[in-house]
Formats: structure tokens, C-alpha cells, sequence
């Protein structure tokens, strides 16, 4: 099939090898019954000569007067720069005015062939061969070993692997031997654009993302603005103003743009954010959050402030599971009761009530400066001059 109309040109060239499939003496002007194949192959070159598509059917109907072609079991191979790049396959073909227009419905699978073997599926494809357009109208989603993208409506350009899903957009992911059914991670956006060669993906917002336990229960929330990423790379970023949430531990992280890969599962940010953990507030220049592991680790500019204490150092690490904190690399912990001031290298602390964080030093070298307050001012000038600073 060379061009639009060929079609017809060739069912006829078909038909007339079957025999017994028209009568040939009739000269009624009734409309004549659909002709029946026993196989049917149609093709289609791009004009650099390059195969472009081809389409397969074990038995098909043609309706003369319509341009009509009933095709059953279809299977249709997808080119890209000459070569298969995808199989697609369904119960049902209805090939409209002569190949203008190809209707899959029933179990519709679109198989990559090549990279991350992708499988495309849903209940009903129009297809436009001309314009390389394939629109998944019904139930779209999208399958790999590990995740599933579902959306309300997916539209895929042959010729770039360009994937459009539009409506509610809606990514799940799942450890590469758990059950598929039972995602422990989704990600919601709007409208996504996505390349299947070189995995970018860009979706609107607003971004939603949550990672639940096996009882379903959401252990970590994240929220944000839109959503730039590469799947093959495994990265995914969320754009400022981005939250993420930690209900159990009443904590609450805001940051600015902030990536997540969700084949390590770490949430990062190499710019400024706060927190707030109940009545604690850690501050710092960039995190690093290992959800498996449940920490949170402070890379640089590490303050912590919460009633009646103020902690600065070069790097703070929080275990949200086992409530441990851990402060290292010029250490200073301010204290407004008597204006105590410690300096260590390292401190150690744990989340107690409140979010309220307790630190200590065991075995460990410190240098405190306590400041006492001064008496009274109808004290004697000489016992003023007592309450100089103590250090030990």
C-alpha cells in the first residue's frame, strides 16, 4: 500500500484470486455482501523507501461500497528509521476508507521491541497510518518490570516515541519481586509528556506523591509545583514550592526544586529548606533523604532551633525510626538558660516529646561556657565582679 486508495486496489486484486467469493453472472444493484479473506497483509513505505508500517490478519471482511475492512486477531508492526519499534496487536481491526483510518479494539497491546520493552495497553486505538498517530482512547496504561503509568487518554507519535497522557496521570511503583498489585509508591500529575528513547519526562502539576506501607497507611507525602525527570536515569524533580510530609513523625520538610529516584528511593535538594518537627525547626543548605533507611541527612548549614536551644554545625543526620540525631563538624549548641554555650565535634541527640531533641556527648570532648547572671545591683561591688564567664 503505497498511498490512500491502494487499499482498495489491492483487496480487489485479492479477491479476484479467491474464487467463489463474488458472483460474477449477477447484474442486481443491490449492495454486494463483504468479501472474505483468508489472510490479509497490507503495508505502507515512506517515500525515502523505508518500511513505515505493516498490518497482518488471519481472516478480514471487506465491505466494497464503505471502504471497509474487518480484520480479526490484527497484528501490525510499527517502523522508526526502518526498523520495529513496536508490535501492536488486538481482537478486533477496522481499517476505514481505505487505511485513511485503522480502529483496534479489544485487548489492544502496543510491545516495544527495543529499550525498556515497554507494553502499552488499553480497550480501543484510533490510529491515523498518514500522520503516524496512534490515540488510546479507553483505559490507557503503560507497563515496565517495576511501574505502571495510567491515564485517561494516551496518544503516541510512531515516528519520535513521544507518549502524551493527558487527564489525571497517575505512576506507580513497586520492588522489583513484590506483588504489582500492591504499589508501595504513587505519583500524580497532570497532563505528562514523555519520550520513550530518551526517557524525559514533563508533567503538570499540581505533583502529588506518597509512599505507603503494606497496610496502606502513607509513611512520606510529597507535594509540588510540576515535574521535569528522566526515567531511564531514574530522576524525577519536582518543582518549587515543593512539602514533604512525614505524619507519623509530625514532620514537615519545605524545600525548592527537590528530586526524587525512585530506583534508590532518595529524595534530594541541593538548595536551602526548613522543617518542622512539632515544635523543632531544623534548618540547612541541602539534604539528602533515604526513604528505605529513614534518614535525613543535612549536608551542609545544619540549624536546629527549638525552645530554649539553638545547634549549628556542618552536617546534622535525623533516623525518623529510631528517633536518633546526629550532629558533626563544628558543633555549637546554645543554651538560654545561664547562656550556656557547648563546642564539640560531634553530638548525639534523640527526638523525645514535642519533636523536643535531647543532645549528649558520652565519652566524647567538649568545651561549655556558662554565663551566670548578675547579682542584684545594691550587691557589693566586689561580689559583681564574681560572675565573670566559667569555662570548663
Amino acid at each position: 500500500m503505497q498511498s490512500r486508495g491502494a487499499l482498495g486496489v489491492a483487496a480487489l486484486a485479492v479477491m479476484t484470486a479467491l474464487s467463489g467469493c463474488a458472483d460474477g453472472g449477477s447484474g442486481t444493484t443491490s449492495a454486494a455482501p463483504p468479501f472474505v479473506f483468508r489472510s490479509l497483509k497490507l503495508d505502507q513505505k515512506k517515500p525515502d523507501g523505508l518500511m513505515d508500517w505493516s498490518l497482518n490478519s488471519p481472516e478480514a471482511r471487506y465491505e466494497l461500497s464503505r471502504q471497509l475492512v474487518r480484520a480479526r486477531q490484527p497484528i501490525a508492526l510499527l517502523y522508526k528509521d526502518g526498523k520495529p519499534s513496536f508490535r501492536v496487536q488486538s481482537d478486533l481491526a477496522l481499517v476505514v476508507n481505505d487505511g485513511e483510518q485503522i480502529l483496534l479494539e479489544g485487548d489492544v497491546r502496543l510491545q516495544q521491541l527495543n529499550g525498556t520493552k515497554l507494553l502499552i495497553q488499553g480497550d480501543r486505538l484510533r490510529w491515523k497510518p498518514e500522520q503516524g498517530v496512534l490515540l488510546i482512547e479507553q483505559r490507557p496504561r503503560a507497563t515496565d518490570g517495576t511501574s505502571r503509568i495510567v491515564a485517561t487518554e494516551a496518544e503516541l507519535q510512531q515516528r519520535t516515541n513521544d507518549l502524551t497522557l493527558n487527564g489525571v496521570v497517575e505512576l506507580e511503583r513497586w520492588d522489583k519481586d513484590a506483588d504489582a498489585s500492591n504499589a508501595d509508591t504513587t505519583l500524580r500529575t497532570g497532563q505528562a509528556q514523555w519520550n520513550l528513547d530518551s526517557g524525559i519526562l514533563q508533567a503538570k502539576g499540581p505533583v502529588l506523591g506518597q509512599r505507603r506501607d503494606e497496610e496502606g497507611t502513607v509513611l512520606e507525602q510529597l507535594e509540588g509545583l510540576n515535574l521535569v525527570g528522566n526515567t531511564i536515569q531514574g530522576d524525577i524533580t519536582v518543582q518549587a514550592p515543593v512539602n514533604v510530609q512525614i505524619p507519623r513523625e509530625k514532620g514537615v520538610l519545605r524545600a525548592q526544586d527537590t528530586t526524587w529516584n525512585f530506583r534508590e528511593q532518595t529524595i534530594r535538594s541541593e538548595q536551602s529548606f526548613e522543617a518542622d518537627l512539632d515544635e523543632a525547626q531544623i534548618f540547612g543548605g541541602r539534604f539528602k533523604a533515604n526513604l528505605n533507611d529513614t534518614t535525613v541527612d543535612v549536608l551542609s548549614d545544619c540549624r536546629i532551633e527549638q525552645p530554649g536551644e539553638r545547634l549549628s554545625a556542618d552536617r546534622c543526620l535525623w533516623n525518623w525510626e529510631s528517633a536518633e540525631v546526629l550532629a558533626e563538624g563544628n558543633v555549637q549548641l546554645q543554651r538560654e538558660a545561664n547562656n550556656q554555650i557547648t563546642r564539640a565535634s560531634r553530638l548525639e541527640g534523640r527526638v523525645g516529646e514535642k519533636g523536643l531533641i535531647t543532645f549528649t556527648n558520652p565519652g566524647g570532648k567538649v568545651e561549655s561556657q556558662v554565663r551566670f547572671q548578675a547579682e542584684e545591683q545594691d550587691s557589693p561591688p566586689d561580689r559583681r565582679q564574681q560572675s565573670a564567664p566559667v569555662q570548663f
